[in-house]
């Protein structure tokens, strides 16, 4: 039986962990994206509530599994943690327990390239603004960006980020993001989401 988030109260959180050189301690940050480089350390994890059933992390990676067939990322334990990252980890990522509840899904993008697209792992609320950044690992310099929306350009930018402002439903769509010279990033999902339907997604 599939459920909200806001039903069973169990929530997705991603974040990336960035490990120090020849040291096992790391930071760890607040999800802000869905795409990530190849090498980066993914730390999934399930909320956890003590009188309900355990929770563990499931997945369906987009390039390897087969169709309609899910795998445990972490059982029984409610984290997972992908240290290093690869294309093959790319897919959808939820919450299940044993009674067959779960989550909603993240669909996480691993890329070889060098261009990712800064997109918000969680829905955001109808009527804010959201910034899309373009991002290149070999360089922190600002340059021009394409964004595209549902395979159609939306317009070039001369920095970084494309804002827009007081989104609504109408937003929703596969944003991707390319830099001449680099190429270009995954697409991923961005969902709106009406005030009244933000509990369903706790952080």
């Amino acid at each position: 039986m599939e459920v909200t988030a806001l039903c069973i109260q169990i929530f997705m959180n991603v974040f990336v962990l960035l490990s120090t050189q020849a040291c096992l301690s790391y930071t760890v940050q607040k999800p802000d994206r869905l795409q990530f480089f190849e090498y980066e350390s993914v730390f999934v994890n399930c909320g956890e509530d003590k009188d309900m059933n355990p929770w563990r992390v499931m997945r369906k990676l987009s390039k390897i599994s087969p169709a309609n067939v899910s795998e445990a990322c972490s059982n029984p334990a409610p984290s997972c943690i992908i240290d290093p990252t690869f294309e093959k980890h790319s897919g959808e990522y939820w919450c299940e327990n044993d009674e067959g509840e779960r989550s909603q899904a993240l669909n996480i993008s691993v890329t070889a390239g060098p261009v990712i697209l800064k997109v918000s792992a969680q829905p955001v609320k109808e009527g804010s603004d959201v910034t899309l950044r373009c991002i290149n690992k070999n360089t922190e310099k600002t340059h021009i960006s394409d964004f595209y929306k549902d395979g159609f350009r939306l317009k070039t930018y001369y920095k970084t980020g494309m804002t827009l402002s007081k989104v609504s439903k109408s937003d929703d769509g596969l944003y991707k993001c390319s830099i001449s010279g680099a190429g270009e990033s995954p697409e991923s999902w961005l969902a709106v989401v009406k005030p009244k339907e933000e509990g369903m997604f706790e952080t």
